[in-house]
């Protein structure tokens, strides 16, 4: 590609704003991001409690999550992510359920279907692979698998470039022996390296352990150690860790390497735990966060699907549409000094149309 003089006097006149004003295109983006546990709809851990598997309590479970309003819950909670319109969206708990090999129940796809309904253009950038069980089950005399797989997310808005994405699972998950064979709760994380508005960020969502504290600090140990260390970074996520909790915890390892958005203004609200079954409950703890590190400064944070108006109908039943409150947070990213070429490139990609670097 040939750039004319014009072309290169407009680029260096961009460029020369971007870097006197802190409110200029490269050196800073007003950005809204959002986390959102997507609710299971049924308790899962008491099949992993007994010294064996009962078919017919897997099969009792799976049938409440069949009747728990999945793509009606989605719905609701993409359309209120949607009125927000977040660059950047982390979800936990996207289960997929199967029924002897065949897909039940979808949470990521019924979402990315609420999204639509709802006018928001987004796309799955990336996910997370975390526990994947299949359980025996017996329901109405008929025996059947039921897989459940657990996955995590993230979504960007159709206007923001991914550049690469990854996933890993944490080495330290909690685990257990049931009939001769070890049931492992993986947990893990996914991470895009996004460009919004000219800006770099890398956005990682993330869902910790709910069985033990200990283990909870080993996996935040192990995300905080996969961070870049320059440039702006942003974590979504379900830490199963509240400020509250004794140190030291994964909240305060965390909080103690990035910045908690929430607390950081001043607006910390409770974000968990409604009853597992959805019809009823308090929210009574913090452990959804928005975590920042880098040139990033949070704005303001909200909490979404937490008035009456969000429920919906499964039957002669009204249900939340997750156990956990959504938590949108308002950020000024910058660009770090290491990732200012690429913001430059990335600029100059959107002046022209193409990449002369390339």
């Amino acid at each position: 590609m040939q750039l004319s003089r014009r072309d290169v006097l407009r680029a260096s006149g961009t460029l020369a704003g971007a870097q006197i004003g802190v409110t200029g295109p490269l050196t800073s983006r007003a950005v809204t991001v959002a986390t959102q546990n997507l609710g299971l709809g049924v308790p899962l851990l008491d099949l992993l409690t007994e010294e064996q598997v009962d078919p017919v309590l897997v099969g009792e479970r799976f049938a409440q999550l069949r009747a728990s309003a999945v793509p009606e819950r989605m719905a609701a909670l993409a359309a209120g992510l949607t009125a927000e319109s977040p660059a950047i969206i982390g979800v936990q708990e996207g289960v997929l359920a199967e029924r002897n090999g065949e897909p039940v129940v979808d949470f990521l796809a019924s979402l990315e279907r609420g999204f639509e309904r709802a006018g928001g253009r987004y796309r799955r950038a990336a996910v997370s692979p975390n526990a994947d069980i299949t359980l025996p089950a017996k329901r109405d005399g008929e025996r059947f698998d039921v897989r459940f797989h657990d996955r995590g997310a993230l979504f960007v808005r159709e206007d923001v470039a991914v550049d690469a994405t990854d996933a890993s699972t944490f080495a330290i998950n909690a685990s257990r022996r049931l009939d001769g064979r070890r049931l492992v709760a993986t947990r893990g994380f996914c991470r895009a390296d996004c460009v919004v508005g000219g800006v770099p960020a890398v956005a990682v969502s993330t869902h910790l352990s709910a069985a033990d504290r200990r283990i909870r600090l080993v996996q935040a140990q192990a995300l905080a150690n996969q961070l870049p260390d320059d440039g702006a970074v942003v974590v979504l996520a379900d830490l199963n860790s509240a400020p509250i909790e004794r140190d030291p915890s994964a909240y305060s390892l965390l909080a103690g390497e990035l910045t908690d958005a929430a607390a950081a203004v001043g607006e910390p609200e409770l974000t968990c735990c409604r009853e597992p079954a959805l019809d009823g409950g308090e929210l009574g703890f913090r452990l959804d966060c928005v975590l920042t590190g880098g040139p990033v400064t949070p704005l303001s944070t909200r909490l979404t699907a937490v008035d009456e108006s969000a429920r919906v109908r499964a039957g002669d039943r009204s249900l939340w549409p997750s156990d956990h409150a959504g938590v949108v947070a308002d950020l000024r990213v910058g660009v770090g000094l290491r990732r200012l070429g690429d913001a430059v490139r990335a600029l100059i990609a959107r002046l022209f149309g193409a990449n002369p670097f390339a």
